[in-house]
């Protein structure tokens, strides 16, 4: 299967400013200023910010009964609290490698926690969440990037197996993927993309703007 190649022009867009820039970049002082899972209002800013900046809000379940800011103090923040989301987190060291095993496991258990509360697939906010509390270790997925990815990564039969013992396995092989990207344009270009510079690129695939 022939793929878009990734050229040194894309590479430079990429890496070029950009408007959203900023709003990203205030998401992430917020997660480095407030990363822990123990104080309410850090959780519902997080989360509430977050999901409303990307679209994927955690209000989006099924039978809701609990509405605007009564679901995230009663239902959210005190469900986010119960688990070791901060002992997850930990696990996760700065010498490791993007979307290596573990971050496959702990965003599988950060969507099956999301699911607890809404009855839904939360796969995007989890991986959004994990981002931009640990930007150097999960990539982002959502619908965009995942259709995006398949025009620049072969089939996954062609691409290297990732084994993790706990797994979405629509994330997982998403993360695949990205893996195999970021290697090759290594191998190519001589350069490394970080999780957020990858999901540059598949966006302005989808935006048709390189």
């Amino acid at each position: 299967m022939s793929v878009r190649p990734i050229t040194k022009r894309d590479i430079a867009s990429i890496r070029a400013y950009r408007t959203w820039d900023l709003g990203n970049q205030v998401l992430y002082d917020m997660c480095r200023s407030h990363p822990g899972h123990k104080a309410d209002d850090e959780i519902v800013a997080k989360v509430w910010l977050i999901g409303r900046s990307y679209a994927a809000s955690i209000e989006r379940r099924r039978n809701a009964k609990n509405t605007g800011d009564n679901f995230y103090e009663t239902v959210v923040a005190p469900m986010m609290r119960k688990n070791p989301i901060d002992s997850w987190l930990g696990e996760i060291i700065q010498t490791n490698k993007p979307g290596n095993a573990k971050t496959i496991a702990i965003h599988k258990r950060l969507m099956d926690l999301f699911h607890s509360i809404t009855d839904l697939e939360k796969r995007s906010l989890a991986s959004k969440y994990l981002h931009f509390h640990k930007p150097d270790a999960f990539f982002i997925y959502d619908s965009r990037a995942r259709r995006s990815i398949t025009k620049v990564v072969p089939r996954l039969n062609e691409i290297p197996e990732l084994k993790a013992d706990e797994f979405d396995p629509e994330y997982r092989d998403f993360v695949r993927r990205c893996i195999w990207l970021r290697d090759e344009v290594r191998k190519h270009l001589g350069t490394t993309l970080t999780p957020r510079e990858i999901d540059k690129l598949l966006l302005m695939i989808t935006d048709g703007e390189i």
